[in-house]
């Protein structure tokens, strides 16, 4: 890591005891291995305590929930996009929505995302949703030790390749998802189809065998 402590943002339920458990544990073993974090449970605005506040002030209930809601939602995109990476948590029967958003907004701004899941109630026929795992190139971690090993890990091949030409990621899979579709529209056989994705995604494929 550089010597400017990395901040990462845990994007996951909180909204039980057990939920929020597990984000704490996994905020400190970040904390312990050196990164800075922040943990919206934590760190954020709570709304069960600000809403009484609000209402001391003549704030409608109404009028209160409106405006905290907004101040929620712009500290949290604040704190995503200025952090330098995100654990997204998606233990649970589906992935929260909130830390769904969260880490697309963070992967659309080229920041490094590990998934965390060592739950299996979100699998589909045995697999993972791939529009979740794309977000953290479908790899994910189970043991709480190993999150700041795939962030240490993400962070030196990001440093090595600085300055060199790079497309976003962003960009990469909206022009294949482009050359997917023309393909579709055409009508394409099931073989044509097969060969077109085997070439678009060979170098991908490569590389997570040889890993």
């Amino acid at each position: 890591m550089s010597n400017k402590t990395p901040k990462i943002y845990c994007a996951g339920p909180l909204f039980n005891p057990k939920e929020r458990e597990e984000m704490n544990s996994i905020a400190i073993v970040l904390e312990t291995a050196g990164y800075s974090v922040f943990l919206p449970q934590r760190d954020g605005l709570e709304l069960a305590r600000l809403l009484p506040v609000l209402i001391e002030k003549d704030v409608s209930e109404e009028e209160a929930s409106i405006i905290l809601n907004n101040a929620i939602f712009s500290l949290d995109v604040f704190e995503v996009i200025n952090s330098n990476g995100v654990i997204l948590n998606i233990n649970g029967r589906v992935p929260d929505e909130g830390a769904m958003v969260e880490a697309g907004i963070a992967w659309s701004h080229e920041k490094p995302i590990v998934i965390f899941k060592s739950d299996d109630r979100s699998l589909i026929e045995g697999n993972c949703n791939p529009l979740v795992m794309g977000l953290a190139d479908f790899e994910f971690v189970d043991k709480y030790e190993n999150i700041p090993i795939a962030f240490d890990k993400k962070f030196s091949e990001s440093n090595k390749s600085k300055g060199m030409p790079k497309k976003s990621s962003f960009s990469i899979a909206n022009t294949k998802g482009e050359t997917i579709r023309n393909y579709l529209m055409a009508q394409k056989t099931a073989n044509e189809i097969v060969e077109l994705l085997i070439n678009l995604f060979r170098e991908v494929l490569c590389q997570s065998l040889k890993e």
